[in-house]
């Protein structure tokens, strides 16, 4: 009787530590996953800002900045903005980085989207941090125009620090950052569009293929135009 006690133990161990296995996997390879697309989100946006700036001869947002302190947009859906809106029964304070506008003059993000359109005289399509659920990293991108130009960074759990990333104030999770000529030298680890792009560690990162490159792309779709209803 014991003896059989002790392998149905067993075997209900084995299949818990079999479980705890498959998910480990699975949600290291949905972070791999949503680092390869946050990494080309910023591409994405970022060539968005410098196209807008060869048209116009300023950064989306630039020109509105009527604080003395640099402008912030957390490129979010509205589902996961909930998470950094104090009115809402989902907010995290720990996510929000900008409790009440204390640091930044805060733009939301339907704003930038009509700008850039308006600008580059075309609908955009919008890319969002394919996370729905906060675990890891903050559930936006976080883009800040400045009276110098502007800098993006989105996070990278993969990533790690190295000579072009480096960890958000919080410590937790690494960030990669891209700078306006006038803005990288002032930002820590930041590099312009063009040198992040040549840099081999981003192309290193880039390289890096999807596991599940159809859920990538299922998640962008459902958000492509987000912000048309706010």
């Amino acid at each position: 009787m014991k003896k059989k006690i002790l392998i149905t133990i067993l075997v209900v161990v084995t299949l818990v530590i079999g479980a705890v296995i498959i998910l480990k996997k699975q949600s290291d390879q949905f972070q791999a996953d949503a680092d390869r697309a946050r990494l080309e989100h910023l591409v994405y946006w970022t060539g968005l800002f410098e196209a807008y700036h060869a048209k116009t001869g300023h950064y989306p947002l630039q020109d509105r900045l009527t604080e003395d302190k640099p402008g912030l947009v957390r490129i979010a859906t509205r589902d996961q903005q909930k998470y950094f809106d104090p009115q809402s029964p989902k907010y995290l304070a720990r996510d929000d980085n900008n409790p009440g506008g204390t640091y930044f003059q805060e733009f939301p993000v339907k704003d930038l989207v009509r700008e850039l359109s308006a600008g580059l005289g075309r609908k955009i399509d919008e890319k969002y941090e394919i996370q729905s659920h906060p675990y890891l990293v903050p559930l936006y991108y976080a883009y800040f125009p400045t009276r110098e130009g502007y800098l993006m960074w989105v996070s990278c759990v993969s990533c790690g620090v190295t000579n072009i990333s480096t960890m958000l104030m919080d410590g937790s999770v690494a960030t990669v950052n891209i700078a306006s000529p006038a803005m990288a030298p002032k930002v820590e680890k930041a590099l312009t569009r063009d040198a992040m792009l040549a840099h081999p560690t981003f192309q290193r990162w880039m390289a890096v293929p999807y596991a599940k490159e159809g859920f990538v792309r299922a998640r962008e779709n459902a958000y492509l135009h987000d912000s048309d209803d706010r």
